[in-house]
């Protein structure tokens, strides 16, 4: 179980620090899941789902996790992408993107997130640096997802 701050805390800290994230992105053929945020940073914009690495957490365990938590599903692979910086006047996030491949699981969203869709075109409203995440991926997928 990850042990989270408490809002004080977490506002406090992220006036000043950056948050180390992983994005998870998982394609069904030529299409990317995304999922509509529920809160700040970009409530209301279409995501990649994921999570901040919290003390004591490997990588790949958070992948793990985020998977689970934010999804309701199991990882069979994994494949790093890159890293991705995102500056905004919520949050500073240094994120590194993952490829998955799901393992097994029914798409079960958290209260992160309203609702989940898969999408062949990305949508206007997206998280800026998911749009690089996901055309990143592609490339390592060999996909024709459009831009």
């Amino acid at each position: 179980m990850v042990r989270r701050a408490p809002k004080k805390e977490y506002d406090r800290f992220r006036r000043y620090f950056a948050f180390p994230c992983v994005d998870l992105v998982i394609f069904d053929g030529q299409s990317v899941l995304l999922t509509k945020r529920t809160r700040n940073p970009y409530r209301g914009y279409w995501h990649l789902p994921g999570s901040i690495i919290h003390r004591g957490e490997k990588i790949t365990d958070v992948v793990r996790r985020s998977a689970k938590e934010e999804l309701g599903l199991t990882v069979r692979k994994m494949q790093y992408i890159g890293v991705y910086e995102s500056m905004d006047k919520f949050r500073h996030d240094v994120a590194h993107g993952f490829l998955i491949s799901v393992g097994s699981g029914k798409i079960s969203l958290d209260s992160q997130s309203s609702e989940f869709r898969f999408f062949k075109r990305l949508p206007s409203k997206i998280i800026p640096h998911h749009r690089k995440v996901v055309n990143d991926a592609c490339k390592l997928a060999v996909c024709r997802h459009k831009k």
